[in-house]
Order: structure tokens, then C-alpha cells, then sequence
């Protein structure tokens, strides 16, 4: 042995080559690295300053000594999620929100108490106990332990550092690991498909009756497994449902109701007890039995007036006001020039500007493309072609009532039509009659102004409507036109063929040789319509109409009692503004004598000429067609029935009804009676037109009201789930059972009744639970994988990584 000077000089002279080792070291080295206990993973080699991950280490060369006291863990476990995406939950267990861990310890507990302990994990957590570090939350480093080398899984844990925390303690999956609990069965399914039903009854009946029909033969038939392998995903309606569910949806296989959807109606009134109330509604159909739709009432409920409007007229029977008070008639009468006005304002303007602010209770209005949507483009001929046979005053009303009310007049709805060169004589006589608003001289130059000044004529002062295709100019032709007519090979040499249609149909009239007396009468014919001034005749008239035959005469001289009234509700009525626009019009035949009197003095008609030809009218016979308009609309659109508007679906995914669902359906909590219920509830009824909800679930959602599960499951759906089960993998080992090998068809079920209520969690499957034993036949000790994270996911939410983060170059 070295004597005690010789160690100690030694002892001195190893520490002054050590400090000398060390100083060259720290002062050769390019970094601090080489201090590190080990190597970093390979995900992390890049990483060169310890700073970026030790919050008490600074970059500088002697930092490092203060890293010899224990830092802030908290601190530490922060500097992680600067690159790691995690929740504001990253540090509790699980990463999950405390009420989901407090339902999941309950739970445990109870398993607990009936499962025994092995001994290990006794001694496990005698001697390190857990309970009081996992109360304070789980930091990175607790099972994530760097610097152990490059080919290091830090994701790794062990069996043993999971049982370690949990109340239920095991030791192996084919050991004493919990029996399962309704497993995979969390929710329902967002589509309600009985296969039990299907598979023994349907599709055998389907089979019977139509042998060509194609019927599922296995179930990789309807379900397959996507990219993200989790989800057995259901196939598109196109390739499983629609033979047998489409004519369900379009209304083909309604055996009563309407087979639309009535969106704009003018709803039945109790019209006997309004007039004795000395209601003012102006003019209203009587015949209608027609019922105010929940579609207008959400958008007559676009302000405060109109929902107080709409509840007070709800508690009532509009076809039964016998025991309204005063202020129940004043509703319905501001009901009936709210419904006016809505016409009018769809008429006048574009539906994305009049229900721009149909939102049912938020505060942004609905894009162009959602009103789009919402009124599934309504055409505007299809509310004019309604206007005009139910209000056909009405832009006179609404011109009256906005004159009396001061306010400046927005531009009424005028006409106008592009004709072809080429066009017969009622076409022009279609288009006078049909707009009001508008002469028949006027159709093809009318303008949508109008003089804000003149005011309504009371409805006993208003002259008959004349038929639908009569109108002045066809009896007094111009010069021109008898030359043409003169003319060999003329314009009326061969007849003609009128088109109308009250109801938006095609109607036509027989085709009429030229008679012998056209000739002869042409220079008397000139002759009268030299005695009158007249201005240009329209160009689609034909000189037939103004020579009828002897036999169409005395067809004419002898008129039906009651002719007028069965074409009334055909053909509107001509307006104040009509005949002063047109001073030279003469009255039609029993107009009265205040209409006569607004006939110009200045262009008289011949006494007998005129006399005679007032009382022709030229005969129009309609081609009755033999679809009506629901069966026209066979493929979805809109068509007019009564007094009433309807939309038929297109088919599976219709727009219209998708969009009202999604806007009604966060206002239209179970109960509640406000309009965005009403639609809501109409739309999802049992038997209601589409049939959505046959397949499709509702879910009640706390505080967003009521939701269609129209969107399939997603990956996204399976976040928060703590097992992690992948089908793939298991294909290969499934026996001639198929899928039918685990999941199991339970028959009898109250399965269809468990949609009956809006909460998805509480439900009956049609197929049963997979059992713990089911899997232990291949995860054992000796054959098949049964760690922990085999089948288990720590942080439930997933974790993103890295998070890019690039600025943009200033320039």
C-alpha cells in the first residue's frame, strides 16, 4: 500500500486531472451531448439542445450544472406539447375529461369487487402505491422514458405499469381480465336496419315475388371495411336499398295522402263569419280546405310580429271562427295580408332576398345556396300561374294597401314573355288574361313599373273578366292585316290552333278552313275598322278569329246560362290599371254601365258592328290530359293541386328535405310547439312524404334539440373509446358462419321499438354480445398477442404529430 501522502497526492492529482478532462471537454465540444445517459430514439435524434426539452438546462456550456437540481416535472411535460398536439385534459389519465374517468372508476370499482387480486399486484401496490400520484394527473416522462437508445418504442408500456394504476388488478388477459360489458355496443346504430326482420321475412318475400331481384348473399354485400379498418362501413343507398326502398321515398307506393309535400298553401277560411265581422281580407278563394303549412309559418315567423301572429291564429280553426273574439278576427285578417304579402314579395323579388333571414332563431341569415335549398328552387312561373288563378287582384291589393299606407311601391310582377316570329292568336290572348296587371296589348312590351297613384276599384265597379282568349284586337284588325288576310296564301288561309292552359296544361281548338264569305266581306270589314282608331294589332293574331261561319255564329248568338260562371275561376279578371292603360278599349258585353263609362268617347264603336261582334267569343276546347299533377311529378318537382303548392322528393338525399331538417332541428326540442317543431315533427312523422326517418334515427341531443343521423359513422366517432379493435386481421380465421362466427343475430328483440325514444345509448341490439371467451380460444400465453395495448389505447383522443408550424417569409 501507498503511504498516506502518496494517496493523497494522487487522490489531489486524479481530480486535478479530472477538472482539467472536464474543462477540455466542455470547452472542445461543440455541444452539451455527450452528457446525456444515453442515446435519444430515433424520432428525436434531431434534438440538440437539452434546453428544448429539460426547462432547468440553458444552452450555454456551464448551464448544465443546473440540471443537478430536480427541475418543475410540470414544466418539462409542457415543453412536450410544443411539438405534441394533446387536449387541455393531456395530463389526466387517459387524457380524458374528469366525468368520463369518474364514470369509468365507478364502474371498475364495482368489477373489482368481484374480481380477486393476484398477489403480485398486491405487493405491486403496497409498496408503490398510485392513487395519490394519478389524483394530481400522469406527466410524460411517468411512461414515457427517453434516452434509451435509437430502436426505443416510446409508446411502449408495460402490463405491468398499467395495472399499476387501475383498481382492477390482473395479471393476463386469459387470467383474471374482466368479463366484457355489452360489448361493441356503445350506442345505437345511426340506421335503422332490422336484419332479423331482412333476413327472415323480407327478403324471402322479395325472392318469392320477384325471383330477378338481386337479394344480399353475404354480408361483404352491404358492409365493408374502409381505410381506417375500425369501421364496418354500410355501402351506398344506390347499390343495397334502392330496389325496394325508392318508390318509398317519392311517394309511389302511398296508398293515401298527398304523395308531395305542401309547402305554400292559401288555407281554408271561415269566410260567412269574416264578412260578418267586417273583416277587410280583400279577396280570398272560398272552395279552398287547404291548411296553413308549418312552411309558412316559419317564414311568416321571421320576426317578432309574425311569431305572435302565428300563435295566436294556431289555437284557432280558420274554417270555424264562429267563436273568435275581435282580437282572434284581426289575427286572422292580418294572417291572410301576411300571406298575400309573402306571394307578392315571392312574385316581385328572388327567394334568397326574401328569405335571406329564415334562420329559426340565429342571428346570421342563410346563404343564397341554403334558400336554394329551402324552396328546392322553386320555379317563379309556379307562384305567378298560382297567383293568377287564386288572387288574381292581388298586385292591385297590395298597390292599394301600400298607397294607404305611405309607403313607396315596390314593382308589381309584370309578364313578360319573348314570342317567336311565328305564333298563334291565343297565344297572345293566354298571355292577357293571365297577367292582370298587364293588356293584352302590352304582353310583349310590358314594363315592371307601374303609376304608384291609382288606387283599387271596389270589387262590385270591376267589369267581368272576358274568356280567355278574346280579347279587342281580334275584332277590329287593321288595314294591314286585311290586306294580309286578302292576300292569297295569307295568314288565315289554312286556320289556326290555340294554346292555353288555366292549369299550366296545353289546350288547343280545331283547326278551321278559310270560309267562302271572307272575301266578300273584306271590303265591309275594311270599312269598319277604318271607322274606329285603333292601335297596331299584336303580331301573333290571325284574321280567322274575325270571320267565323255561319254555323259558329248561331253556336255564339245563343250563349249558355252560366257559361261565364264555369270559366270565372279560369281567367283573371282585368284591373283598374288594365283598362286605363288601354283608352281605347271597349267594354266587354255586360261590363255595366260604369264600365261603359270609362270608355273613351273619342273612339266609339259602330253600333251594329260592334253590337254584333261583342258577342262572339272564339271556341277554345282544352286536351284534357289523363295525368294528374301528382303523378306528373312521378320523378320528384313541384306541381299545383287546389289551392295548394307541393314538392315531391327527387329521391334518396333530397335537398329540400335535408336542409329543413338541418336548419329546424337544433330549435325543435321534443315538446316544444314553436314553427321549427312543427316542420320538424311534419318532416319526421311516421308517414311522412320521403320516409327519412324509416331508416334514418333521431337523436335528442341536450341542448341542440333534436338530430337526424344522416352523416355515416367516422373514425372521428370512435374518439374517447378506450378499446381498439381492428376487423381486418380477423377475416382470415373466420369459420363458414362468416361474420355470424362473433356476432351473433338475436331474433324476437325489441329492437325496432328502442328507436322509439330519442336517446341513442339506451337501445336493444339484433345481434348479441361478444363474449371474453370468444377471444380466448386464440389470445393466449401460448398463441396469439394479449399485452394491454393490443386491444387497449391510452390517450382515447388520439395524439397529432408533430405540429408543423411554418411562418410565412417576409419579403
Amino acid at each position: 500500500m501507498f503511504p498516506s501522502s502518496w494517496r493523497d497526492r494522487l487522490a489531489v492529482l486524479l481530480a486535478i486531472l479530472t477538472v482539467v478532462c472536464m474543462g477540455a471537454a466542455l470547452l472542445l465540444a461543440r455541444d452539451t451531448r455527450f452528457l446525456m445517459p444515453g442515446p435519444l430514439t430515433s424520432a428525436h435524434s434531431a434534438i440538440e439542445k437539452c434546453s428544448a426539452c429539460h426547462t432547468k438546462s440553458g444552452s450555454g456550456r456551464l448551464t448544465w450544472l443546473r440540471g443537478l437540481v430536480a427541475g418543475d416535472p410540470v414544466a418539462d411535460s409542457n415543453a412536450c406539447l410544443t411539438c405534441h398536439k394533446m387536449p387541455d385534459t393531456a395530463f389526466n389519465a387517459h387524457s380524458a375529461s374528469i366525468a368520463l374517468l369518474e364514470q369509468s372508476t365507478k364502474r371498475l370499482t364495482k368489477v373489482a369487487a368481484k374480481t380477486p387480486a393476484p398477489q403480485s399486484a398486491r405487493a405491486q401496490n403496497v409498496a408503490f402505491p398510485t392513487d395519490a400520484m394519478v389524483a394530481h394527473g400522469l406527466l410524460c416522462a411517468t411512461c414515457h422514458q427517453e434516452h434509451q437508445g435509437v430502436n426505443f418504442t416510446l409508446d411502449k408500456i408495460s402490463n405491468e405499469q398499467c395495472r399499476s394504476c387501475h383498481v382492477v388488478k390482473f395479471d393476463s388477459f386469459d387470467g383474471r381480465h374482466p368479463e366484457f360489458e355489452s360489448y361493441p355496443f356503445k350506442r345505437r346504430t345511426r340506421i335503422i336496419y332490422d336484419h332479423a326482420g331482412h333476413f327472415g321475412k323480407h327478403f324471402p318475400e322479395v325472392a318469392k315475388k320477384d325471383p330477378t331481384r338481386q337479394i344480399p348473399a353475404t354480408c361483404s354485400t352491404c358492409h365493408n371495411s374502409r381505410e381506417d379498418k375500425r369501421v364496418m362501413a354500410v355501402a351506398p343507398f344506390e347499390q343495397t336499398c334502392t330496389s325496394c326502398h325508392l318508390d318509398q321515398i317519392v311517394g309511389n307506393e302511398r296508398v293515401s295522402g298527398p304523395k308531395g309535400i305542401a309547402f305554400l298553401t292559401l288555407p281554408g277560411l271561415d269566410l260567412l263569419t269574416l264578412k260578418k265581422k267586417k273583416a277587410s281580407i280583400g279577396e280570398w278563394p272560398a272552395e279552398s280546405e287547404a291548411e296553413l303549412t308549418p312552411f309558412m309559418k316559419v317564414m311568416i315567423s321571421r320576426n317578432e310580429r309574425g311569431r305572435a301572429l302565428i300563435k295566436t291564429v294556431d289555437k284557432l280553426n280558420l274554417q270555424d271562427l264562429s267563436r273568435a273574439n275581435n282580437a282572434q278576427i284581426r289575427a286572422v285578417t292580418n294572417l291572410v295580408w301576411e300571406i298575400k304579402r309573402l306571394f307578392y314579395a315571392l312574385i316581385i323579388g328572388k327567394a334568397s332576398d326574401v328569405l335571406a333571414d329564415l334562420n329559426t332563431g340565429g342571428d346570421s341569415k342563410s346563404s343564397a345556396s341554403l334558400v336554394a335549398d329551402l324552396t328546392a328552387s322553386i320555379p317563379r312561373d309556379v307562384i305567378v300561374s298560382a297567383y293568377q288563378q287564386w288572387l288574381p287582384n292581388l298586385a292591385t291589393e297590395m298597390a292599394s294597401r301600400l298607397d294607404a299606407a305611405g309607403t313607396a311601391k315596390p314593382s308589381p310582377p309584370a309578364q313578360t314573355h319573348q314570342q317567336p316570329p311565328a305564333k298563334s292568336a291565343p297565344d297572345t290572348a293566354k298571355a292577357a288574361a293571365a297577367s292582370p296587371e298587364v293588356p293584352a296589348r302590352e304582353a310583349d312590351t310590358a314594363t315592371p313599373t307601374r303609376d304608384a297613384g291609382k288606387k283599387a276599384v271596389a270589387a262590385d265597379e270591376r267589369p267581368p273578366s272576358r274568356a280567355t282568349d278574346q280579347t279587342d284586337d281580334l275584332l277590329h284588325p287593321t288595314e294591314e292585316e286585311l290586306r294580309a288576310t286578302a292576300r292569297p296564301g295569307g295568314a288565315a288561309v289554312k286556320g289556326f290552333t290555340a294554346y292555353a292552359g288555366a292549369h299550366g296544361g296545353m289546350q288547343s281548338a280545331p283547326t278551321y278552313e278559310q270560309p267562302r264569305a271572307v272575301h266578300e266581306g273584306i271590303e265591309e270589314a275594311r270599312k269598319v275598322a277604318q271607322a274606329e282608331v285603333r292601335q297596331p294589332k299584336a303580331a301573333d293574331q290571325t284574321d280567322d278569329l274575325l270571320h267565323p261561319r255561319e254555323d259558329e255564329l248561331r253556336g255564339v248568338a245563343a250563349p249558355t246560362t252560366g257559361a261565364g260562371k264555369a270559366t270565372a275561376p279560369e281567367r283573371a279578371a282585368p284591373t283598374t290599371d288594365t283598362v286605363k292603360a288601354q283608352p281605347d278599349r271597349v267594354p266587354a258585353a255586360g261590363a255595366g254601365p260604369k264600365a261603359a263609362a270609362r270608355a273613351p268617347a273619342e273612339a266609339p264603336a259602330p253600333p251594329d258592328a260592334a253590337a254584333k261582334l261583342q258577342t262572339r267569343a272564339a271556341p277554345a276546347i282544352s286536351i284534357e290530359g289523363n295525368v294528374d299533377p301528382e303523378s306528373w311529378a312521378e320523378y320528384g318537382g313541384w306541381y299545383r293541386q287546389d289551392y295548394a303548392i307541393f314538392y315531391r322528393p327527387t329521391g334518396h338525399k333530397d335537398k329540400f328535405i335535408y336542409s329543413w331538417l338541418s336548419l329546424t332541428g337544433p330549435q325543435a326540442s321534443k315538446g316544444h310547439r314553436t314553427p321549427a317543431a312543427a316542420v320538424f315533427n311534419y318532416l319526421t312523422g311516421k308517414d311522412a312524404p320521403g320516409s327519412c326517418t324509416k331508416c334514418h334515427s333521431v337523436d335528442d341531443v341536450e341542448g341542440r334539440g333534436r338530430l337526424v343521423n344522416f352523416s355515416p359513422p367516422r373514425l372521428q366517432a370512435k374518439q374517447g373509446r378506450f378499446t381498439n379493435f381492428i376487423h381486418e386481421p380477423h377475416f382470415g380465421i373466420l369459420d363458414s358462419r362468416g361474420c355470424l362466427t362473433c356476432h351473433d343475430l338475436q331474433k324476437g328483440g325489441p329492437y325496432l321499438k328502442s328507436y322509439e325514444h330519442g336517446n341513442p345509448k339506451t337501445f336493444v341490439s339484433s345481434f348479441g354480445e361478444v363474449k371474453k371467451e370468444l377471444c380466448q380460444t386464440c389470445h393466449t400465453a401460448g398463441a396469439a398477442r394479449q399485452d394491454c395495448l393490443l386491444c387497449h389505447k391510452y390517450h382515447v383522443n388520439g395524439v397529432i404529430t408533430p405540429i408543423m408550424n411554418t411562418k410565412i417569409p417576409a419579403e
